[in-house]
Parts: C-alpha cells; sequence; structure tokens
C-alpha cells in the first residue's frame, strides 16, 4: 500500500462528501489487522513503517467518519483549504441565527431543554451538510468553504450543548 495515497484511496472509496460512515469501520479493523506493528517483529525496519501506516489509518478513519472533517480534506485535496486563523462568515443571517442558538443555550436550564436545542442544532448541520454536498459537486469553492466554515460552528455549538447536558446531569446525579 502507497502510504502517500488520500485518504479515500486508502479505503478503497471514491473521492467524494457523501460516503457510508458505518462501512468505514469494517474496512479499518481489517486494513488495521494487516498492518499492525506486531505483525512485523521481525523486521524493525518494517514495523517502524508499519507503525506509520497505522497512524495513517487511525487518521485517515477519524477524517472520514466525521463530516466537518471530511469537507475540511476535500477543500484540501481540490487546493482550497481552510486557514484555521479565518473562521469569518460574512453571511448576517446565519450569524443572527448563531447568536440567538447561543442565547438559547445560555437560557437553557434543563436538560430537556437542552435536548430540544442540540436537536436544532443536528437539524443545521445537517442542512448544512447538504450544502456542502451542492457546493462540492458544483464546484463553488468560496460557498463550499463558507459552508464548512458554518458547519464547525454549529459543531462547536453541539459540543457545547452535549457539555451543558453532562453538567446538569452531574449535578442531578452527584454519585
Amino acid at each position: 500500500m502507497d502510504s502517500s495515497e488520500n485518504y479515500f484511496a486508502l479505503f478503497g472509496l471514491p473521492v467524494a462528501y457523501g460516503l457510508d460512515a458505518q462501512a468505514l469501520s469494517p474496512v479499518w479493523r481489517q486494513l488495521q489487522q494487516q498492518y499492525h506493528p506486531d505483525r512485523f517483529s521481525h523486521d524493525e525496519q518494517a514495523q517502524q513503517q508499519a507503525v506509520l501506516m497505522s497512524s495513517r489509518i487511525n487518521s485517515a478513519h477519524d477524517t472520514l467518519r466525521d463530516p466537518v472533517r471530511r469537507a475540511r480534506y476535500l477543500l484540501e485535496l481540490a487546493g482550497f483549504g481552510i486557514d484555521n486563523e479565518s473562521t469569518t462568515v460574512s453571511d448576517t443571517d446565519f450569524l443572527m441565527a448563531q447568536m440567538d442558538l447561543r442565547e438559547q443555550l445560555d437560557e437553557a436550564d434543563s436538560i430537556e431543554g437542552l435536548e430540544g436545542l442540540r436537536d436544532e442544532v443536528g437539524q443545521w448541520q445537517a442542512s448544512l451538510q447538504r450544502e456542502f454536498a451542492i457546493d462540492y459537486a458544483e464546484p463553488d469553492w468560496s460557498e463550499a468553504q463558507d459552508t464548512v466554515r458554518k458547519m464547525q460552528f454549529m459543531q462547536r455549538l453541539l459540543s457545547e450543548i452535549d457539555r451543558h447536558i453532562e453538567r446538569l446531569e452531574d449535578e442531578q446525579d452527584p454519585y
């Protein structure tokens, strides 16, 4: 196997946004077994290569199964990566909606309220994923980059919601 292959080729997949993330795990397990460093314990150089390959396989799996990371990776492959420093979204309607969602998060005082907010943000995220697929297929790189930035905002918000839910659960059941 060529360790310089892109992540899609590594998993035998076409370069595309839409993929069955559940189908990645069986291929990942097969590749991990094939390149497990213990299989090469008799040859130190081969074992070192296996360690590198195993790490690459893990990185590829983690990237491809996460819709936001997969979108970022596709943009990188196309030569339109997103600079981590430039997270500005120019869509004022989206920014206003973000502020509203954050206010809802700040005001939420029940697990049920937070779960409802999580569902709403999850719907936003699903919509953005569909939008990215269209942007990528066209290809409209500027819009695709902007959509990924929006997806990243929503992903961070989902993480914050989950942390708030965990905190409330800990407060309700300290043991």
